[in-house]
């Protein structure tokens, strides 16, 4: 017991360190170096077309952004989830390959099956590459709409629109029980997808990747992904935002006035928002104040982080019971 004890403080001890890791060697990091500087550039770029306002720098390093309160609990949050990861939610982080293994071995007995060449095997590596970002897209969107129309689980979700400021790291400002739901079933759609490509052409297949992301990942980080959580205003034009999101739209999303509430869920592809009825394209710059209104203050201490979700999680749910089998068992989470 004694041993395990030790090796979990120095498993966290090191995790401390994780995000620097993330930072300088993790493509599939939102806060990557390489998606750091593009976004500046892109920044710089974008404010040279733009008359009468002050230097990007003051709008994008504003002291508030980065070394207000709610920028330190997201440092904390952030080095504080490598922790836990590494630790005791390591369970959560299951390989999606046994999965995968199972699903091929169960299509294979139902009569799945296919052969590689070399003529077949690169366009089959194309199209597995964009068959693990869509469905990754698709499940991060689907997973997102769930935070937002379940009440109970609107009470983790909150700790992630509760950011006063956006900044880098506000991307992984996020409630530990809405992690293990996002990184389980995100294992899952991946087991999915690689277990139909292994029955169909063995295990000879690999992704398309950039410093270990998946390259249409990387193309939409590289062009301006990092500036979703960022106080400076981006927009890529409404023709393009009906197919991509951009910055703008994403804080759109982080908006406290109703008529944004529960718009923009995407993550690279606006198009499930399109389909279903929760894309917002902003038809020009809008003012937009970051919060859930009066209740953003709940959210300022670490125990409002941490604990108040599971607590208000669990009233939410045992109202439901109570009204089940009667009137109307619950309300939407956000007025939309």
């Amino acid at each position: 017991m004694f041993d395990w004890i030790a090796e979990q403080v120095r498993t966290a001890a090191m995790a401390t360190l994780w995000p620097i890791y993330e930072l300088m060697h993790d493509g599939s990091s939102r806060y990557f170096w390489l998606y750091c500087l593009t976004g500046l550039a892109i920044v710089a770029y974008v404010h040279s077309t733009r008359k009468g306002e002050r230097r990007w720098q003051d709008i994008v390093f504003d002291r508030e952004t980065w070394s207000g309160r709610s920028a330190l609990n997201d440092y904390f949050i952030l080095v504080m989830g490598s922790v836990l990861r590494l630790t005791i939610l390591s369970w959560a982080y299951v390989s999606w390959k046994p999965i995968a293994t199972w699903v091929a071995s169960v299509l294979v007995g139902l009569g799945v099956s296919g052969t590689v060449t070399d003529q077949t095997a690169i366009g089959l590596g194309v199209l597995l590459t964009v068959s693990l970002f869509l469905v990754d897209d698709f499940l991060r969107w689907w997973i997102h709409l769930l935070m937002h129309r379940v009440p109970e689980l609107w009470e983790y979700h909150k700790v992630h629109h509760s950011a006063e400021v956006l900044n880098f790291t506000t991307a992984e400002r996020i409630h530990p029980v809405e992690v293990i739901i996002t990184s389980l079933t995100m294992t899952l759609g991946m087991a999915l997808v690689n277990g139909i490509f292994i029955a169909v052409a063995g295990r000879h297949l690999t992704p398309v990747t950039i410093f270990g992301a998946n390259i249409f990942l990387f193309t939409f980080n590289v062009f301006g992904g990092v500036l979703r959580h960022s106080p400076y205003w981006v927009s890529f034009g409404p023709k393009v935002e009906r197919w991509v999101i951009s910055p703008a739209m994403h804080q759109i999303h982080h908006s406290d006035q109703e008529r944004h509430f529960d718009k923009n869920m995407g993550g690279s592809l606006s198009v499930w928002d399109r389909w279903f009825g929760t894309i917002y394209i902003p038809a020009e710059h809008e003012s937009i104040k970051f919060g859930i209104g009066e209740e953003t203050k709940e959210f300022r201490t670490l125990k409002g982080i941490y604990f108040r979700p599971i607590v208000q999680s669990v009233e939410v749910l045992g109202r439901r019971l109570k009204a089940f089998g009667g009137s109307r068992p619950g309300t939407p989470a956000r007025v939309s």
